[in-house]
Protein backbone atom coordinates (compact mmCIF):
# COMPACT_ATOMS: atom_id res chain seq x y z
CA UNK A 1 0.00 0.00 0.00
CA UNK A 2 1.57 3.49 -1.35
CA UNK A 3 0.41 7.15 -1.82
CA UNK A 4 1.07 9.03 -4.78
CA UNK A 5 1.18 12.58 -6.45
CA UNK A 6 1.11 13.07 -10.09
CA UNK A 7 2.53 16.17 -11.48
CA UNK A 8 -0.70 16.43 -13.76
CA UNK A 9 -2.70 16.38 -10.81
CA UNK A 10 -3.97 17.72 -7.51
CA UNK A 11 -5.37 15.16 -5.94
CA UNK A 12 -3.48 11.91 -4.38
CA UNK A 13 -3.62 8.48 -5.66
CA UNK A 14 -3.39 5.48 -3.77
CA UNK A 15 -1.87 2.06 -4.65
CA UNK A 16 -2.16 -1.84 -3.24
CA UNK A 17 -2.16 -5.61 -4.52
CA UNK A 18 -4.25 -8.02 -3.61
CA UNK A 19 -4.00 -11.89 -4.60
CA UNK A 20 -1.20 -10.33 -7.02
CA UNK A 21 -3.15 -8.39 -8.66
CA UNK A 22 -1.99 -4.43 -8.51
CA UNK A 23 -4.69 -1.68 -7.94
CA UNK A 24 -4.21 1.74 -8.09
CA UNK A 25 -6.91 4.78 -7.49
CA UNK A 26 -7.58 8.70 -7.83
CA UNK A 27 -8.26 9.33 -4.05
CA UNK A 28 -10.84 12.01 -2.73
CA UNK A 29 -8.37 13.72 -0.50
CA UNK A 30 -6.84 17.23 -2.31
CA UNK A 31 -2.94 17.99 -2.19
CA UNK A 32 -2.57 20.55 0.35
CA UNK A 33 0.50 22.54 1.46
CA UNK A 34 4.36 22.82 0.40
CA UNK A 35 5.10 19.37 -1.28
CA UNK A 36 8.46 18.35 -0.50
CA UNK A 37 10.61 16.86 -3.41
CA UNK A 38 9.97 13.45 -2.61
CA UNK A 39 7.34 11.44 -0.20
CA UNK A 40 10.27 10.00 1.93
CA UNK A 41 10.54 13.58 3.15
CA UNK A 42 8.35 15.42 4.89
CA UNK A 43 6.67 18.77 3.28
CA UNK A 44 4.56 21.74 5.66
CA UNK A 45 1.99 20.96 8.05
CA UNK A 46 -1.09 21.32 5.72
CA UNK A 47 0.85 18.84 3.42
CA UNK A 48 1.27 16.06 6.12
CA UNK A 49 -2.05 16.63 7.52
CA UNK A 50 -3.51 16.00 3.47
CA UNK A 51 -1.07 12.83 3.30
CA UNK A 52 -3.21 11.46 6.60
CA UNK A 53 -5.77 11.82 5.02
CA UNK A 54 -5.44 10.65 1.78
CA UNK A 55 -3.86 7.37 3.49
CA UNK A 56 -6.76 6.78 5.84
CA UNK A 57 -8.73 7.13 2.63
CA UNK A 58 -7.02 4.03 0.76
CA UNK A 59 -7.29 1.76 4.36
CA UNK A 60 -10.67 2.58 4.13
CA UNK A 61 -11.00 1.79 0.31
CA UNK A 62 -8.91 -1.38 0.57
CA UNK A 63 -11.44 -2.57 3.01
CA UNK A 64 -14.40 -1.86 1.30
CA UNK A 65 -13.02 -3.43 -1.40
CA UNK A 66 -12.01 -6.92 0.40
CA UNK A 67 -15.33 -6.78 2.22
CA UNK A 68 -17.19 -6.98 -1.19
CA UNK A 69 -15.36 -10.29 -1.46
CA UNK A 70 -17.62 -12.18 0.17
CA UNK A 71 -19.29 -15.87 0.08
CA UNK A 72 -22.21 -14.64 -2.60
CA UNK A 73 -19.51 -13.12 -4.76
CA UNK A 74 -17.29 -16.17 -4.57
CA UNK A 75 -20.44 -18.40 -5.34
CA UNK A 76 -21.57 -16.04 -7.98
CA UNK A 77 -18.34 -16.26 -10.05
CA UNK A 78 -17.60 -19.68 -9.65
CA UNK A 79 -21.68 -20.15 -11.08
CA UNK A 80 -20.52 -17.98 -14.26
CA UNK A 81 -17.14 -19.23 -15.09
CA UNK A 82 -19.19 -22.82 -15.40
CA UNK A 83 -22.43 -21.74 -16.76
CA UNK A 84 -21.66 -18.44 -18.48
CA UNK A 85 -24.11 -16.01 -16.40
CA UNK A 86 -24.90 -14.91 -12.89
CA UNK A 87 -27.16 -17.08 -10.18
CA UNK A 88 -29.49 -14.08 -9.76
CA UNK A 89 -29.26 -10.39 -9.93
CA UNK A 90 -31.45 -7.69 -8.64
CA UNK A 91 -30.55 -4.11 -8.25
CA UNK A 92 -31.39 -1.87 -5.37
CA UNK A 93 -33.48 0.31 -7.11
CA UNK A 94 -35.67 -2.48 -8.40
CA UNK A 95 -36.46 -3.82 -4.82
CA UNK A 96 -40.19 -2.28 -4.72
CA UNK A 97 -40.84 -3.99 -8.07
CA UNK A 98 -39.48 -7.11 -7.20
CA UNK A 99 -41.21 -7.50 -3.88
CA UNK A 100 -44.32 -6.71 -5.65
CA UNK A 101 -44.12 -9.68 -7.85
CA UNK A 102 -43.28 -12.09 -5.19
CA UNK A 103 -45.75 -15.11 -5.47
CA UNK A 104 -48.51 -14.58 -2.90
CA UNK A 105 -52.06 -15.42 -1.69
CA UNK A 106 -53.68 -12.47 -1.11
CA UNK A 107 -52.79 -9.01 -2.67
CA UNK A 108 -51.21 -6.78 -0.32
CA UNK A 109 -54.02 -3.50 -0.05
CA UNK A 110 -53.12 0.16 -1.53
CA UNK A 111 -52.31 1.46 1.98
CA UNK A 112 -49.58 -1.35 2.69
CA UNK A 113 -47.96 -1.13 -0.57
CA UNK A 114 -47.71 2.96 -0.14
CA UNK A 115 -46.20 2.20 3.07
CA UNK A 116 -43.66 -0.29 2.09
CA UNK A 117 -42.51 1.70 -1.39
CA UNK A 118 -42.04 4.32 1.18
CA UNK A 119 -39.81 1.92 3.71
CA UNK A 120 -37.71 0.90 0.25
CA UNK A 121 -37.31 4.29 -0.41
CA UNK A 122 -35.56 5.18 2.57
CA UNK A 123 -33.25 1.81 2.22
CA UNK A 124 -32.23 2.88 -1.00
CA UNK A 125 -31.58 6.63 -0.14
CA UNK A 126 -29.70 4.87 3.17
CA UNK A 127 -27.50 2.54 0.68
CA UNK A 128 -26.45 5.84 -1.73
CA UNK A 129 -25.10 7.84 1.13
CA UNK A 130 -22.74 4.35 2.15
CA UNK A 131 -19.27 5.05 1.18
CA UNK A 132 -19.12 1.17 -0.51
CA UNK A 133 -22.11 2.49 -3.33
CA UNK A 134 -24.27 -1.08 -2.92
CA UNK A 135 -26.19 -1.31 -6.16
CA UNK A 136 -27.11 -4.62 -5.98
CA UNK A 137 -29.02 -7.01 -3.18
CA UNK A 138 -26.54 -9.16 -3.23
CA UNK A 139 -24.24 -6.66 -1.92
CA UNK A 140 -26.13 -6.18 0.93
CA UNK A 141 -24.18 -7.09 4.71
CA UNK A 142 -25.44 -8.12 7.74
CA UNK A 143 -23.85 -4.85 9.18
CA UNK A 144 -25.59 -2.71 6.57
CA UNK A 145 -29.10 -4.22 6.98
CA UNK A 146 -27.65 -3.62 11.00
CA UNK A 147 -27.26 -0.43 10.69
CA UNK A 148 -30.06 1.08 8.40
CA UNK A 149 -32.61 -0.62 11.21
CA UNK A 150 -30.38 1.60 13.43
CA UNK A 151 -30.45 4.60 11.54
CA UNK A 152 -35.08 3.89 11.46
CA UNK A 153 -34.59 3.50 15.03
CA UNK A 154 -33.05 7.33 15.29
CA UNK A 155 -35.33 8.38 13.18
CA UNK A 156 -37.86 8.29 16.53
CA UNK A 157 -40.33 5.67 15.17
CA UNK A 158 -42.77 3.46 17.37
CA UNK A 159 -41.64 -0.25 17.96
CA UNK A 160 -44.60 -1.14 16.23
CA UNK A 161 -43.85 1.16 13.14
CA UNK A 162 -40.03 -0.87 13.86
CA UNK A 163 -41.19 -3.88 13.85
CA UNK A 164 -43.31 -3.61 10.72
CA UNK A 165 -40.60 -2.30 8.54
CA UNK A 166 -37.90 -5.35 9.72
CA UNK A 167 -40.51 -7.74 8.72
CA UNK A 168 -41.39 -6.00 5.74
CA UNK A 169 -37.46 -6.16 5.16
CA UNK A 170 -36.69 -9.57 6.67
CA UNK A 171 -39.51 -10.97 4.57
CA UNK A 172 -38.52 -9.44 1.23
CA UNK A 173 -35.07 -10.81 1.22
CA UNK A 174 -35.99 -13.51 1.94
CA UNK A 175 -38.24 -14.27 -0.61
CA UNK A 176 -36.28 -12.64 -3.45
CA UNK A 177 -32.61 -13.97 -1.71
CA UNK A 178 -32.19 -16.69 -4.65
CA UNK A 179 -32.71 -14.52 -7.19
CA UNK A 180 -30.50 -12.07 -5.94
CA UNK A 181 -27.78 -14.49 -5.72
CA UNK A 182 -27.56 -14.05 -2.12
CA UNK A 183 -26.62 -17.18 0.43
CA UNK A 184 -28.54 -15.65 3.92
CA UNK A 185 -30.74 -13.23 4.51
CA UNK A 186 -29.07 -10.16 6.20
CA UNK A 187 -32.21 -8.96 7.88
CA UNK A 188 -33.06 -13.01 9.64
CA UNK A 189 -30.99 -12.49 12.87
CA UNK A 190 -32.08 -8.55 13.57
CA UNK A 191 -34.77 -9.18 16.63
CA UNK A 192 -38.14 -6.90 17.46
CA UNK A 193 -38.25 -4.49 20.21
CA UNK A 194 -40.83 -4.98 22.75
CA UNK A 195 -44.10 -2.64 21.28
CA UNK A 196 -45.59 0.12 23.18
CA UNK A 197 -49.17 -0.58 22.73
CA UNK A 198 -51.08 2.36 22.75
CA UNK A 199 -54.86 0.70 22.85
CA UNK A 200 -57.83 2.34 21.38
CA UNK A 201 -60.44 3.21 23.70
CA UNK A 202 -64.32 1.89 24.17
CA UNK A 203 -67.57 4.21 23.26
CA UNK A 204 -70.12 4.49 25.95
CA UNK A 205 -73.29 3.84 25.37
CA UNK A 206 -74.09 7.25 25.44
CA UNK A 207 -70.58 8.48 23.32
CA UNK A 208 -72.18 5.82 20.64
CA UNK A 209 -75.45 7.27 20.56
CA UNK A 210 -73.74 10.94 19.93
CA UNK A 211 -71.70 9.60 16.74
CA UNK A 212 -74.83 7.99 15.42
CA UNK A 213 -76.90 11.09 15.77
CA UNK A 214 -73.84 13.14 13.91
CA UNK A 215 -74.25 10.55 11.36
CA UNK A 216 -77.92 10.70 10.58
CA UNK A 217 -77.55 12.95 7.68
CA UNK A 218 -74.49 11.77 5.94
CA UNK A 219 -76.07 8.97 3.63
CA UNK A 220 -72.38 8.15 2.53
CA UNK A 221 -70.90 7.72 6.11
CA UNK A 222 -73.90 6.85 7.92
CA UNK A 223 -74.04 3.19 6.87
CA UNK A 224 -70.44 2.54 7.50
CA UNK A 225 -70.26 3.75 10.54
CA UNK A 226 -73.46 1.53 11.20
CA UNK A 227 -71.45 -1.34 10.31
CA UNK A 228 -68.35 -0.77 11.95
CA UNK A 229 -70.35 -0.26 15.18
CA UNK A 230 -72.76 -4.00 14.59
CA UNK A 231 -69.99 -5.99 12.55
CA UNK A 232 -66.91 -4.98 14.64
CA UNK A 233 -65.40 -4.93 10.41
CA UNK A 234 -62.37 -3.50 9.86
CA UNK A 235 -62.91 0.05 7.55
CA UNK A 236 -61.45 -1.30 4.79
CA UNK A 237 -63.49 -4.64 4.90
CA UNK A 238 -66.29 -2.19 5.74
CA UNK A 239 -66.07 -0.02 2.76
CA UNK A 240 -65.64 -2.76 0.32
CA UNK A 241 -68.49 -4.92 1.75
CA UNK A 242 -70.67 -6.67 -1.54
CA UNK A 243 -73.93 -7.84 -1.65
CA UNK A 244 -72.94 -11.31 -2.17
CA UNK A 245 -71.64 -11.29 1.24
CA UNK A 246 -74.73 -10.31 2.42
CA UNK A 247 -77.48 -12.15 4.06
CA UNK A 248 -80.96 -10.30 4.31
CA UNK A 249 -83.01 -13.31 4.83
CA UNK A 250 -80.85 -15.21 7.08
CA UNK A 251 -79.25 -11.86 8.25
CA UNK A 252 -75.67 -12.86 8.58
CA UNK A 253 -72.65 -10.96 6.64
CA UNK A 254 -70.11 -13.26 5.52
CA UNK A 255 -66.72 -11.83 4.60
CA UNK A 256 -63.01 -12.84 3.94
CA UNK A 257 -60.48 -9.96 5.70
CA UNK A 258 -58.56 -8.54 3.86
CA UNK A 259 -56.20 -8.55 6.79
CA UNK A 260 -55.84 -12.05 7.75
CA UNK A 261 -57.94 -13.89 5.06
CA UNK A 262 -59.90 -15.45 7.49
CA UNK A 263 -63.51 -16.21 6.62
CA UNK A 264 -66.26 -14.61 9.28
CA UNK A 265 -69.95 -14.54 9.96
CA UNK A 266 -71.30 -11.98 11.77
CA UNK A 267 -74.73 -12.26 12.39
CA UNK A 268 -76.91 -9.15 11.32
CA UNK A 269 -78.18 -6.85 13.95
CA UNK A 270 -81.73 -4.76 13.48
CA UNK A 271 -80.02 -1.50 13.20
CA UNK A 272 -77.81 -2.98 10.37
CA UNK A 273 -80.64 -4.55 8.45
CA UNK A 274 -82.85 -1.66 8.73
CA UNK A 275 -80.46 0.27 7.01
CA UNK A 276 -79.32 -1.88 4.21
CA UNK A 277 -83.32 -3.01 3.38
CA UNK A 278 -83.30 0.42 2.42
CA UNK A 279 -80.89 0.38 0.20
CA UNK A 280 -81.04 -0.06 -3.72
CA UNK A 281 -79.19 -2.83 -5.51
CA UNK A 282 -77.48 -1.62 -8.78
CA UNK A 283 -74.77 -2.86 -11.24
CA UNK A 284 -71.86 -2.34 -9.00
CA UNK A 285 -71.20 -5.75 -6.60
CA UNK A 286 -70.59 -3.20 -3.82
CA UNK A 287 -72.94 -2.19 -1.23
CA UNK A 288 -71.77 1.23 -1.00
CA UNK A 289 -70.37 1.78 -4.66
CA UNK A 290 -69.71 5.33 -4.04
CA UNK A 291 -67.88 4.59 -0.90
CA UNK A 292 -66.00 1.99 -2.42
CA UNK A 293 -65.02 3.97 -5.27
CA UNK A 294 -63.79 6.60 -2.83
CA UNK A 295 -61.71 4.36 -0.80
CA UNK A 296 -59.78 2.90 -3.53
CA UNK A 297 -59.02 5.82 -4.56
CA UNK A 298 -58.20 7.44 -1.59
CA UNK A 299 -58.46 6.21 1.73
CA UNK A 300 -57.42 9.14 3.61
CA UNK A 301 -60.58 10.93 2.09
CA UNK A 302 -63.00 8.48 3.95
CA UNK A 303 -60.58 9.13 7.31
CA UNK A 304 -61.39 12.95 6.69
CA UNK A 305 -65.05 12.28 5.92
CA UNK A 306 -65.41 10.17 9.29
CA UNK A 307 -63.13 12.80 11.48
CA UNK A 308 -65.53 15.33 10.77
CA UNK A 309 -68.50 12.72 11.80
CA UNK A 310 -66.89 12.20 15.14
CA UNK A 311 -66.03 15.80 15.32
CA UNK A 312 -70.05 16.55 15.52
CA UNK A 313 -69.99 14.14 17.98
CA UNK A 314 -67.63 15.84 20.46
CA UNK A 315 -64.73 13.66 19.48
CA UNK A 316 -61.89 16.39 18.53
CA UNK A 317 -58.43 17.09 20.20
CA UNK A 318 -58.66 19.59 22.80
CA UNK A 319 -55.45 21.68 21.50
CA UNK A 320 -57.56 21.86 17.92
CA UNK A 321 -60.23 23.62 19.91
CA UNK A 322 -61.64 27.53 20.72
CA UNK A 323 -63.01 28.28 23.95
CA UNK A 324 -66.55 27.91 22.81
CA UNK A 325 -66.07 24.71 21.11
CA UNK A 326 -63.99 22.74 24.59
CA UNK A 327 -67.56 22.96 26.21
CA UNK A 328 -68.73 19.84 23.68
CA UNK A 329 -65.34 18.32 24.11
CA UNK A 330 -66.16 14.82 25.11
CA UNK A 331 -62.29 13.06 24.90
CA UNK A 332 -59.08 13.92 23.06
CA UNK A 333 -58.72 11.70 19.70
CA UNK A 334 -55.32 11.47 19.47
CA UNK A 335 -52.63 10.86 22.38
CA UNK A 336 -48.68 11.23 22.68
CA UNK A 337 -46.88 7.89 22.59
CA UNK A 338 -43.91 7.16 24.87
CA UNK A 339 -42.22 7.00 21.44
CA UNK A 340 -43.19 7.37 17.75
CA UNK A 341 -43.32 10.22 15.04
CA UNK A 342 -46.88 10.43 15.12
CA UNK A 343 -49.72 10.80 18.10
CA UNK A 344 -51.30 7.70 18.30
CA UNK A 345 -55.51 7.57 17.45
CA UNK A 346 -57.71 6.12 20.10
CA UNK A 347 -61.04 7.51 19.52
CA UNK A 348 -61.64 6.50 15.65
CA UNK A 349 -63.35 4.29 13.50
CA UNK A 350 -61.12 1.18 14.60
CA UNK A 351 -62.63 2.18 18.34
CA UNK A 352 -66.08 0.74 17.28
CA UNK A 353 -64.50 -2.70 16.56
CA UNK A 354 -63.13 -2.44 20.50
CA UNK A 355 -66.56 -1.30 21.43
CA UNK A 356 -67.89 -4.42 19.85
CA UNK A 357 -65.54 -6.76 21.48
CA UNK A 358 -65.61 -4.84 24.51
CA UNK A 359 -69.51 -5.22 24.75
CA UNK A 360 -69.48 -9.12 23.25
CA UNK A 361 -66.91 -10.23 26.63
CA UNK A 362 -68.50 -8.26 28.96
CA UNK A 363 -72.22 -9.35 28.23
CA UNK A 364 -70.54 -13.03 28.66
CA UNK A 365 -70.46 -13.85 24.88
CA UNK A 366 -68.01 -16.68 24.53
CA UNK A 367 -64.19 -15.95 23.24
CA UNK A 368 -64.57 -18.67 20.49
CA UNK A 369 -67.96 -16.95 19.31
CA UNK A 370 -66.22 -13.07 19.61
CA UNK A 371 -63.42 -14.31 17.63
CA UNK A 372 -65.59 -16.15 14.80
CA UNK A 373 -66.45 -12.44 14.29
CA UNK A 374 -63.40 -10.74 14.29
CA UNK A 375 -60.90 -12.84 12.61
CA UNK A 376 -58.61 -13.19 15.11
CA UNK A 377 -56.65 -16.27 15.23
CA UNK A 378 -55.37 -16.02 18.87
CA UNK A 379 -57.19 -14.83 22.01
CA UNK A 380 -53.96 -13.31 23.64
CA UNK A 381 -54.43 -11.36 20.50
CA UNK A 382 -58.06 -10.07 21.93
CA UNK A 383 -56.98 -9.85 25.13
CA UNK A 384 -53.76 -7.81 24.65
CA UNK A 385 -55.24 -5.27 21.76
CA UNK A 386 -58.77 -4.98 22.10
CA UNK A 387 -60.16 -6.08 25.71
CA UNK A 388 -59.35 -3.52 27.76
CA UNK A 389 -62.43 -2.16 29.74
CA UNK A 390 -62.23 0.43 32.46
CA UNK A 391 -64.24 0.36 35.86
CA UNK A 392 -67.10 -1.73 36.63
CA UNK A 393 -69.61 1.18 35.71
CA UNK A 394 -68.69 0.90 32.19
CA UNK A 395 -69.04 -2.89 32.59
CA UNK A 396 -72.59 -2.25 33.50
CA UNK A 397 -73.65 0.57 31.21
CA UNK A 398 -72.35 -2.26 28.66
CA UNK A 399 -74.46 -4.65 29.38
CA UNK A 400 -77.66 -2.46 30.20
CA UNK A 401 -77.85 0.01 27.36
CA UNK A 402 -75.59 -1.52 24.24
CA UNK A 403 -77.97 -4.63 23.29
CA UNK A 404 -81.21 -2.63 23.70
CA UNK A 405 -79.56 0.23 21.21
CA UNK A 406 -78.58 -1.90 19.28
CA UNK A 407 -81.30 -4.08 18.72
CA UNK A 408 -83.80 -1.64 18.42
CA UNK A 409 -82.64 1.63 17.95
CA UNK A 410 -84.36 3.81 20.47
CA UNK A 411 -84.71 4.93 24.26
CA UNK A 412 -87.91 6.34 26.25
CA UNK A 413 -87.67 10.11 26.83
CA UNK A 414 -86.85 9.06 30.62
CA UNK A 415 -84.09 6.76 30.04
CA UNK A 416 -82.70 9.47 27.86
CA UNK A 417 -82.76 11.86 30.46
CA UNK A 418 -81.32 9.65 32.85
CA UNK A 419 -78.54 8.45 30.61
CA UNK A 420 -77.60 12.41 30.02
CA UNK A 421 -77.72 13.30 33.70
CA UNK A 422 -75.60 10.33 34.96
CA UNK A 423 -72.94 10.86 32.44
CA UNK A 424 -72.91 15.02 32.61
CA UNK A 425 -69.53 16.40 33.33
CA UNK A 426 -68.75 20.11 33.96
CA UNK A 427 -67.35 20.26 30.18
CA UNK A 428 -70.43 19.20 28.73
CA UNK A 429 -73.16 20.84 31.03
CA UNK A 430 -73.86 23.52 28.97
CA UNK A 431 -74.73 20.98 25.72
CA UNK A 432 -76.83 18.25 27.81
CA UNK A 433 -78.89 21.64 29.56
CA UNK A 434 -79.79 21.87 26.06
CA UNK A 435 -80.93 18.34 25.08
CA UNK A 436 -81.99 17.81 28.28
CA UNK A 437 -84.44 20.85 27.24
CA UNK A 438 -85.24 19.53 23.96
CA UNK A 439 -86.31 16.35 25.39
CA UNK A 440 -88.91 17.82 28.03
CA UNK A 441 -90.58 20.00 25.31
CA UNK A 442 -91.03 16.38 23.24
CA UNK A 443 -93.76 14.55 23.36
CA UNK A 444 -94.00 11.64 25.31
Amino acid sequence: MALEIRKDSNWWYGRWQDNGKRYCIALPVKIEGEAPDSLTKKGDRAFEASRHRAAEALQEHIRTFREKTKPEDLVQALHKAKFGHRIGRIEIKAIFDAWLNIPRKREPGTDYKNWAKSVFVRFQDFLAENPAKIKELAGVSKQIAEAFMRAEDKRGVSPKTYNAELILMRGAFEHLREDAGMLSNPFLKIVTKDKDTVHRKPFTPEELRLILDASRKDDLIRPLIIVGATTAMRRGDACLLKWEDVDLHSRFVTVKTSKTGSKISIPMFPLLHDELVTMRRGKSPFVFPELAALYQGNADAVNNLLRAVFKRAGFVDLEDLDEDEKNTHRADVHVQREKGLIKANVRGFHSLRVTWITLALTAGVPMELVRRVTGHKTVDVVLQNYFQPGREAFRQAIQAAMPKMLSDGSKTRDEQMLEIINNMTPRTQKRDCIRLRDLVASPV
